[in-house]
């Protein structure tokens, strides 16, 4: 029996040098992207007068097929393919939020924007809040991209001024993930100059700002 246990554990150190090298020979082939803010196209909004107003993004609510590192696609009579190496570098609900924040700041002319969740006493001093709930935000390579998402905007007092849907579409060339993570870009962008139209259409607008 103990020539037989030390048969087996000379085996283990012969056999382990050997996984080693092999495991080290393995490529990560994981790719990992993240949503950017998009300038403005030509003829959008010119900023209002809303230097000092405070304004609040999200919550930022996403699907649970989307709530997941890999990046989701939408193939042919809506089936939905997980990519196996290409992923967000950031929870998908994060990004949306801090990309909407990025946007609204030149749209709106404003420095005071600030992501949920709220820090301190944040939530106090807020003149507008924008919680979103996403219900398609995926595309299919080499087609096009879709965001769908009903959005709300709430005063002061947590009171909802509007509630709205946007459906916002994107055509996209190229193969690969890099495209169509420009045309959510894009997408996003387009949300971001619909959210502040209706800021700025506001009549308590110039209050806020004042």
């Amino acid at each position: 029996m103990i020539r037989g246990h030390a048969r087996t554990a000379a085996l283990l150190l012969a056999v382990g040098p050997l996984l080693l090298t092999a495991c080290a020979g393995v490529t990560d082939r994981t790719r990992y992207y993240v949503l950017s803010a998009t300038p403005a196209a030509p003829g959008g909004l010119a900023p209002a007068a809303l230097s000092s107003a405070a304004i609040g993004v999200g919550p930022v609510q996403v699907p649970r097929y989307l709530d997941r590192l890999p990046i989701v696609t939408r193939g042919v009579n809506d089936v939905v393919e997980i990519a196996p190496d290409d992923r967000w570098a950031e929870p998908l609900e994060n990004g949306i939020a801090r990309v909407l924040a990025d946007n609204l700041g030149p749209e709106l002319g404003s420095d005071r924007i600030t992501v949920f969740p709220w820090r301190g006493g944040v939530a106090r001093v807020l003149d507008y809040q924008v919680a979103v709930m996403v219900l398609r935000f995926e595309g299919s390579p080499g087609r096009e991209v879709t965001l769908d998402a009903r959005w709300r905007l709430l005063g002061r007092n947590g009171q909802e001024l509007v509630l709205k849907r946007s459906t916002i579409r994107e055509p996209i060339t190229g193969a690969g993930y890099q495209p169509l993570v420009r045309g959510l870009n894009r997408t996003l962008a387009r949300l971001a100059q619909e959210i502040a139209a209706e800021i700025q259409s506001r009549p308590d607008t110039r209050a806020a700002g004042s």
